[in-house]
Formats: C-alpha cells, structure tokens, sequence
C-alpha cells in the first residue's frame, strides 16, 4: 500500500467501502472477516438470504436495485460468482458468470473502483470449453474497466476439517477403495490454499497491486496422480479412465471432466504474490486430509463440483 496516501492523525479518513459478490462462499465468508479486521464497511452480495459478517448483506443482488448502487459506491468490489455447481449448459454459465460481471461493469462504469476477479488458467473467450469460455469473455468485460485485478487460478484446497469438493474427489473414503481419475493422471497443475486466494483478494481490495491480469498458483507442481497420494498420506490404488467414462461413473458434467483432463499450471505464480505481498502456503499444511469420519461434517462429493475453484466454492 501507498504509505503516501495514509492520512495524518488529525485528518478524517473516509470510511472504505468493499463490495463483495458471492459473499457466501467459503473464499467469501473468510474474506469477509478478513476485511472486517481491516475495518472497512463491508456489503455481502447474496443470491439468497443469508446471515453473514457484513455491515450489510443484500440478497437477489443479480436483480436488486440496491445492489447496483452498492456497487456504484463502494471504492472495491470482489466478485467471487461463478456457474451454479450443476450448470451443465451454456445459458447457465452465461448467466452465472458473464452477466454477473456486466453488472459489476455497468455498475462501476467510468469510476476508478478497484475490481477484483478470480478467473481460470487458460481462459479464452473462444475457448470450446464453457467454463474457459465463460471466465474468457467475464475478462474481457472487466478488462475495459479502469482499475481491474484479475487473477488466473486453478483448483483450490483448504485441509481439515472442511475440505474442498477437489481435495474429496482424489481421497480415499473407505479403506481399499480404488480412487478413479479423469483422464491418465499424468495431468499437472498448482492447487492453492483458500486462505491464499482470500488474502491475496482482501490485498488486492484494499489497493495492492497494479491493474491487470495476473496467474496465480500453489508453490508446489504434481500430477493428479501424486496429488491423490499426497492427499491421502499414503499409497492408494488409482484408477485412470477416459473422460467419457468418469463422467458417466460419476454424474460430472463434460465441461467439468474436460477441465480436470488438463494440465492447469499459471505462470509467473512467485512474481505475483510478491507483487501482492503474500506468501503461498505449501500444500503440507493442508495435507494429508484426516480420516473422513473425522469430519465435522460428512462433505458428500457433488460430482459436478469437483473441479470447482474459489469463486464457486
């Protein structure tokens, strides 16, 4: 932060305003307290209504009057939605993830909010793949906006007791039992811990940082292969099988299976959190996961969300 603009002790700071789209989300909830601690007024953006730690939470903010003028306000806003975790159709990611961000665009409009977007490696507006295509053209909108931070990730992890839908899908959940993989498990890719993502976007929020589009990772590179090893603590026994097959083994959406069959690996991931001022988290301090009968909850594997990052978490 530009100690510069730090006001002097008897001078009157405004009061700094955070918006945050998607607000209930597990990236979300932990943001919230993050920023609370910053103490800037925070507003949760909500589909539903929710009880939050916010100094506001608006509810239908896709639909809502008070959401735009929210939004119009604040000095930053983090939009953190993505497609449902069963969207299995372009309209569901167009409305999920491109429309949420033209309303977070015509909203700021020609203001110099500072806007914080977490997107995917590899997204491209041509892309085949909805969800690439999907964050691709969700860029290409904030992009036109003045002050822009959006950050490329890839699967996101958080250890127990609450693991994430990607860390559950590589674990072993009764002893022998076999875990499957999409595609030949040679597939790379860097997950990050979600209280890197949640503390690289309170930086970003609160004026870290140039405008741009960065990639963003763990400080490790596996296999999906290794990584279910890790996961575990142990040698399990893996079972890869084409895309088709996992989908149809496991309800998973083809945009979703395609995603998983790909290496997923940003660049430049140490140049952008020094940039940001954080320090990446080793995915030793989240793995192994515990014993599944350990968990403070029994976190059922939603198919359609395995592959699901910070935004749709």
């Amino acid at each position: 932060m530009n100690k510069s603009k730090i006001p002097s002790a008897t001078s009157i700071a405004p009061v700094r305003r955070v918006a945050v789209a998607g607000a209930n989300s597990p990236t979300g909830r932990l943001l919230l307290l993050l920023l609370r601690d910053a103490d800037v007024h925070v507003t949760a953006l909500v589909r539903e209504p929710v009880r939050l730690t916010a100094d506001e939470t608006v509810a239908h903010w896709t639909h809502s009057e008070r959401s735009f003028e929210v939004i119009a306000e604040a000095d930053a806003v983090v939009l953190l939605t993505g497609a449902g975790l069963h969207a299995d159709d372009w309209p569901a990611y167009q409305q999920g993830t491109v429309d949420t961000a033209e309303r977070i665009a015509a909203a700021v409009g020609t203001r110099d909010t500072r806007v914080v977007y977490f997107s995917h490696v590899d997204a491209d507006a041509e892309a085949d793949n909805w969800h690439l295509k999907a964050k691709g053209l969700a860029e290409r909108v904030l992009a036109r906006l003045h002050n822009s931070v959006i950050f490329r990730i890839g699967p996101v992890v958080r250890g127990s007791p609450h693991p994430l839908p990607f860390e559950l899908s590589l674990q072993q959940r009764v002893p022998g039992e076999t875990v499957l993989l999409a595609g030949d498990g040679e597939q790379r890719c860097r997950p990050i811990n979600l209280g890197d993502v949640a503390t690289i976007a309170e930086a970003a929020a609160l004026g870290e940082g140039d405008a741009g589009i960065y990639e963003l990772g763990g400080p490790e590179e596996y296999s999906l292969a290794e990584l279910a090893q890790l996961v575990n603590g142990r040698q399990v026994p893996l079972r890869c099988v084409r895309a088709e097959q996992f989908s149809a083994q496991r309800g998973a959406s083809a945009t979703m299976v395609d995603l998983m069959t790909r290496d997923c690996l940003p660049h430049a991931i140490e140049t952008t959190a020094a940039r940001f001022g954080v320090q990446l988290t080793p995915l030793s301090l989240a793995w192994p996961l515990d014993d599944p009968d350990s968990f403070d909850e029994d976190p059922a594997i939603t198919p359609a969300s395995i592959f699901s990052f910070a935004q749709n978490l």
